[in-house]
């Protein structure tokens, strides 16, 4: 490996979920491989401007998810069709860009990369007023991008397939400044695992062995489609809780020898080779660490917004099914399972969009484009 020389970085993620904190991680951790000895530091970026905004918009995010989804879908789709500036990420910008630009006068980074809407705005209306002339790398964390994103500050836009560059494009960021690479997932999604292997390890039972999974906060309907899976026999069921207590005590009083439940996993890469199909809601990062492991993809639940968008584009790809009623979850199952065919495809299909070595093409393509840029500035600050 041709290892870099240590330098500084400075990423903004938003701890809405599990997505945007686990791509700055996956960043982060490829980073310290590729160049040894360098600092990261990842900010939550609504927690660092205050602790009382953070728990009003995270709070309000997810008690919307959870008790009226359908308020979310609405007000993504109206900021979508709205003024692309989205006048939330233009009014923080003024607000905060004092507190910013002191944060990163003290860790003074080479780079800084945003993993989640706001921070890009935020930072990108600060590069384009000439408040910030550090290169400014923006990575999507999902199979579609909201107009929010998008911000002509942006030196680097790291989005999932070349097919997705159309609102980019619309809004005249230049395909030089397009990588597709696939969403950044952690290192562990690259490695070579054996199905076999793996699912003797940890002793899962059932012809498939069915992972069930609802995201880093376990959300969905994961209750109800455990047990009705649970219904057939042939069926083992492996549920990933995630920091959902709640539903992972409930499903551990489920007694049942063909049922396995695990709380929040770090190993996930193992689980998923271990497994034969996937149920789970169509999170962006989840769904390519999915495709990295080329597995198929079924979407019971999914909500209003950006993960609707997601469904779409795995559906319209053939790298998933959804199933819309719980009555047609096993029908569904037992027609994919015995149909070897479309289970070919799925495989297929999953390998030709997931990117395993996602964190280091980001990475390669920092380095080529800014990699004089940032030696000059190490020369001069270090």
């Amino acid at each position: 490996m041709n290892r870099k020389k240590p330098i500084r970085t400075l990423i903004f993620s938003v701890s809405i979920g599990a997505g945007h904190d686990s791509v700055a991680q996956a960043i982060a951790e490829r980073l310290l491989v590729e160049a040894p000895g360098s600092e990261v530091k990842i900010i939550d970026t609504f927690r660092y401007i205050n602790s009382v905004l953070n728990k009003v918009v995270v709070g309000s995010y997810m008690e919307t998810l959870r008790f009226t989804p359908k308020v979310w879908g609405y007000l993504y789709d109206q900021a979508e069709e709205g003024d692309k500036l989205v006048e939330f990420s233009q009014l923080f910008a003024k607000l905060i860009s004092r507190k910013l630009s002191q944060l990163i006068n003290q860790v003074n980074p080479h780079v800084i990369i945003t993993t989640h809407a706001f921070p890009t705005g935020m930072l990108g209306q600060m590069k384009e007023k000439g408040k910030l002339h550090i290169p400014l790398v923006s990575a999507v964390t999902d199979f579609h991008i909201h107009p929010i994103w998008i911000s002509k500050g942006v030196d680097l836009y790291f989005i999932h397939s070349a097919d997705l560059a159309y609102p980019l494009l619309q809004e005249g960021i230049t395909w030089e400044k397009i990588k597709p690479i696939g969403i950044p997932i952690r290192m562990q999604f690259g490695q070579e695992l054996n199905h076999n292997e793996v699912k003797k390890e940890f002793a899962f039972t059932g012809d498939p062995v069915v992972l069930v999974m609802g995201g880093g906060l376990g959300l969905g309907r994961i209750e109800v489609i455990t047990r009705k899976i649970l219904s057939e026999e042939r069926f083992g069921v492996v549920v990933v809780a995630g920091r959902n207590k709640r539903l992972y005590e409930k499903l551990n009083r489920i007694n049942n020898p063909r049922l396995r439940v695990f709380g929040y996993v770090e190993d996930m890469a193992r689980i998923i080779a271990a497994c034969d199909l996937i149920i789970s809601k169509p999170g962006g990062v989840t769904s390519a660490e999915i495709l990295a492991m080329k597995k198929p993809l079924i979407i019971y639940t999914s909500f209003p917004g950006q993960e609707d968008r997601n469904t779409d584009y795995l559906l319209n790809r053939g790298a998933a099914i959804k199933v819309k009623k719980l009555d047609m979850l096993i029908p569904e199952f037992s027609a994919l399972w015995q149909n070897p065919l479309r289970l070919r495809q799925m495989k297929e299909m999953a390998e030709h969009l997931g990117s395993p070595h996602s964190s280091k093409l980001a990475w390669d393509n920092i380095w080529q484009h800014f990699g004089n840029e940032i030696e000059r500035s190490s020369c001069q600050n270090d």
